[in-house]
C-alpha cells in the first residue's frame, strides 16, 4: 500500500477514534424517542407522585399507546429533594414514599422503560439539587436504581456554547463508563446545540419550551434550519407534545395538537406526550395511535423533513409545506394552515421538483388520517380548504 494511503488510513481511524469517543455510546436513538413526560401534565403540584406516574404508565398500556412505541415514561423537574451527606441524591419522601427502585421496577413490569430529570447546573430550574459536580455519582446512582432515560436541563448554568458542552460532555463520559445504555436527552433550549449534538446526546432541544401554539410554532421555524443535523442516533428536539393537562387546561386546541403531530412526525422529532394520558379524550387518542403518522416519525432512513413552500409561521398569517423522505423512496408531506382562514395549499411544479418528482411523474397519494389510497396525480397537487388556526392535511405521495 503506497505511504499516502497508510497515513490517510491512519488519519481516519485516528479521527473514528475520537468521534467514538466523544459521543454518547450506547446504541439508542436509532429513531426518536417516544412515551410520555411529567412536565406540562402535572409539573411541581401535589399530582407529580409516585401513583400518578404509575397510572400514566398504565395508561400507555391499557389505551394500546405502549404497544406503538411510547414506551419511556420520564419524570421531569421536582421529583428529587435534596443530597444526603455522601452526596447520593434521594427523592421527595411525601410524593415517593416507596423510593425510585420501587417504581422503576413496577415501571419495568408494564414492559416499559423509566427516565429521569436532572441539570447540568448547580440547581434545576425549581431549585432541587443539580448535577455539577456531581455528575459521577448521580450516574451511579441511577444505574443502580436502573434508570434508562435521563434528561439533563440548563437551568442555572452558564448559557455559553463551550461551558455548555464541557458540562453536558462530563455527564455524557460517565454514562458511557455505566455500561447501561442510558439514552441521553440534552435540554438546552438554543439551535447551536444542533451542529454538536451527536458528540453529546441522543436528542438536544433547540429552542423554546413549547408554553402554547405560538411557541409550537417558533420550535417549528427554528427546526427548519437544522435538518442536516439529524440522523439516526441522535435527533434534533423541538420539545415535548403538548394538549390537555391533569388540572384540566387544554395548552392549545386539539385541532393544533394532531398538527403538532404530524410536523413533529415529518420533522423526526421525538414524540413524548406532555398531558394527562390518564384521560385521552377520544379524538387525542386517535391523533396520538395513528401508525402511519408514527411510522412517518419512526421510518429508520431517519432523515429530517425540510420546509419545501412558506416561509417562517410564528406572527404571521402563513401557509407551509413540509416533505420528508422516507426508506421506500416515498414522501411524506404535510400542508399546514397557520393563517386565520381556512386556505387551499398547492404544491407547485417547483414544490414537487424538492422533492425530485418531475410534472410528467404518475404519483398515487395517501391520506394518512383517512387512511385511504385516493387515485394517483400528476403534479401539481392542492390540499382543499385546510382548516384555519392549525390545521393541516398529511399525505405520502409514491410513484407508480
Amino acid at each position: 500500500m503506497p505511504l499516502q494511503c497508510v497515513l490517510m488510513l491512519r488519519i481516519l481511524l485516528l479521527f473514528l477514534f475520537i468521534s467514538t469517543a466523544q459521543a454518547i455510546n450506547n446504541g439508542l436513538g436509532l429513531t426518536p424517542q417516544m412515551g410520555y413526560n411529567t412536565w406540562y401534565d402535572v409539573q411541581c403540584s401535589s399530582e407529580m407522585n409516585e401513583t400518578t406516574v404509575y397510572l400514566s404508565a398504565k395508561a400507555l398500556v391499557d389505551t394500546g399507546l405502549a404497544y406503538l412505541g411510547y414506551i419511556y415514561v420520564n419524570l421531569d423537574d421536582c421529583w428529587a429533594q435534596g443530597r444526603y451527606s455522601n452526596g447520593t441524591v434521594y427523592p421527595n419522601s411525601t410524593y415517593f414514599p416507596s423510593g425510585m427502585p420501587a417504581l422503576i421496577e413496577k415501571i419495568h413490569s408494564l414492559g416499559l422503560k423509566f427516565g429521569l430529570y436532572t441539570d447540568r447546573g448547580t440547581n434545576t430550574c425549581a431549585g432541587r439539587p443539580g448535577a455539577l459536580g456531581y455528575e459521577r455519582i448521580d450516574a451511579l446512582t441511577y444505574l443502580s436504581w436502573g434508570v434508562d432515560y435521563l434528561k439533563e436541563d440548563s437551568c442555572n448554568a452558564p448559557n455559553v456554547p463551550s461551558v455548555a458542552f464541557q458540562e453536558y460532555g462530563r455527564m455524557r463520559d460517565v454514562l458511557n463508563e455505566t455500561g447501561r445504555p442510558i439514552y441521553f436527552s440534552l435540554c438546552g433550549w438554543e439551535s447551536w446545540y444542533a451542529p454538536q449534538g451527536h458528540s453529546l446526546g441522543n436528542s438536544w432541544r433547540i429552542g423554546p419550551d413549547n408554553n402554547n401554539w405560538d411557541d409550537v410554532l417558533t420550535n417549528i421555524d427554528i427546526n427548519s434550519n437544522l435538518s442536516m443535523w439529524a440522523r439516526p442516533g441522535g435527533w434534533n428536539d423541538p420539545c415535548l407534545l403538548i394538549g390537555k393537562m391533569s388540572s384540566g387546561e387544554l395548552m392549545m386546541t386539539e385541532l393544533q395538537s394532531r398538527s403538532q403531530f404530524n410536523m413533529w412526525a415529518v420533522m423526526s422529532s421525538p414524540m413524548l406526550l406532555s398531558q394527562d394520558v390518564r384521560n385521552l379524550s377520544q379524538y387525542a387518542l386517535e391523533t396520538y395511535s395513528n401508525h402511519e403518522v408514527i411510522a412517518v416519525n419512526q421510518d429508520p432512513l431517519g432523515r429530517q423533513g425540510i420546509r419545501i413552500n412558506g416561509t417562517n409561521l410564528a406572527g404571521t398569517n402563513e401557509t407551509n409545506i413540509w416533505a420528508k423522505l422516507l426508506s421506500d423512496g416515498s414522501y411524506a408531506v404535510v400542508f399546514l394552515n397557520a393563517s386565520p382562514e381556512n386556505k387551499d395549499i398547492t404544491c407547485d411544479l417547483y414544490c414537487f421538483g424538492e422533492m425530485g418528482f418531475g410534472n410528467s411523474t404518475l404519483l398515487k397519494v395517501r391520506d394518512l388520517w383517512s387512511h385511504t389510497t385516493n387515485g394517483t396525480t400528476y403534479p401539481p397537487f392542492t390540499a382543499y380548504n385546510v382548516p384555519a388556526l392549525g390545521g393541516s392535511v398529511h399525505v405520502i405521495f409514491s410513484k407508480t
